[in-house]
């Protein structure tokens, strides 16, 4: 009994390690297996979603609806710990929506570039030059949302949610700017 409450500190204490590392900016590339699980099994749930809408502007409707039904049916999904995993799982999802996202839209820039006047032939530059941009200011609005809380618990609620519909938002903001010039 006691090695067992013993591993589940550790193993809370890890998780709570991982998250304030995320949260920072520092995460590895791969996510805590935990983190990576659950957005495996729920992600079908936004994807769903997400085929079902006819428009970016629609899609909106589909952020937050992963993490939701994560922490309705995840033993300790309404806690803070488990809210704000399952926002981070949900976030992995946005994340690989966003970086196709990106990658369609750079495509769609560079062939506008291709077939374009020289002098405005800069679309792929810029659509860089916004995305880095973009990143910086997310980390930094996410990391005042977080810091907003100071020590209370809500902090990481807060964070984890910020970065879960900033990834999200963007994601679809980079699909409608393509709907709306085709």
């Amino acid at each position: 009994m006691i090695m067992q409450r013993i591993k589940a500190r550790r193993i809370c204490l890890s998780r709570h390690l991982w998250v304030a590392i995320w949260l920072a900016g520092l995460a590895p590339a791969v996510a805590a297996p935990e983190i990576q699980d659950l957005a495996d099994r729920y992600s079908p749930g936004l994807e769903q979603c997400l085929a079902g809408t006819q428009d970016g502007a629609s899609h909106k409707a589909c952020i937050g609806r992963l993490a939701a039904e994560c922490s309705q049916n995840e033993a300790g999904g309404e806690t803070t710990l488990g809210m704000m995993m399952c926002n981070q799982a949900e976030t992995l999802v946005w994340d690989r929506v966003l970086n196709q996202e990106y990658r369609e839209t750079m495509a769609w820039a560079k062939s506008l570039d291709a077939g374009g006047e020289a002098d405005f032939a800069v679309r792929a530059e810029r659509l860089r030059d916004a995305q880095r941009a973009w990143i910086t200011f997310r980390d930094a609005e996410c990391g005042f949302a977080y810091s907003v809380w100071g020590a209370g618990s809500l902090r990481h609620i807060s964070g984890s949610e910020c970065l879960m519909s900033r990834t999200a938002q963007r994601a679809i903001e980079l699909r409608m700017r393509r709907d709306i010039v085709e």
